[in-house]
């Protein structure tokens, strides 16, 4: 006998999407400025880490991480998006209303 398919099969599928969700602009600048103040903060840092004392760069390296980290992971994602890799969408990130 040949196995018989459940009569609602096809209930949870659901049709593609018409047209792809936009990029969110608002979160797209606030993830490279994140990025770029984050670089440059770190970058004062170090530099201030090498040429004067330990104590006066930890305030600009922790400022520096604090937003660089969040500034790369949005700029990843973002990336991802682009590519159009599977398992990355527009809904991985937060919204700015």
């Amino acid at each position: 006998m040949a196995a018989r398919r459940p009569k609602y099969a096809h209930l949870n599928d659901h049709p593609p999407p018409l047209r792809e969700p936009s990029i969110p602009l608002k979160e797209v600048a606030l993830a490279g400025g994140l990025f770029l103040i984050g670089t440059t903060f770190l970058t004062i840092g170090i530099h201030c880490f090498f040429t004067s004392s330990f104590m006066e760069s930890i305030p600009l390296v922790m400022l520096g991480a604090l937003t660089f980290i969040p500034g790369v992971y949005h700029c990843f994602l973002f990336f991802m998006i682009l590519r159009k890799v599977p398992g990355y969408t527009v809904d991985m990130i937060p919204k700015f209303d």
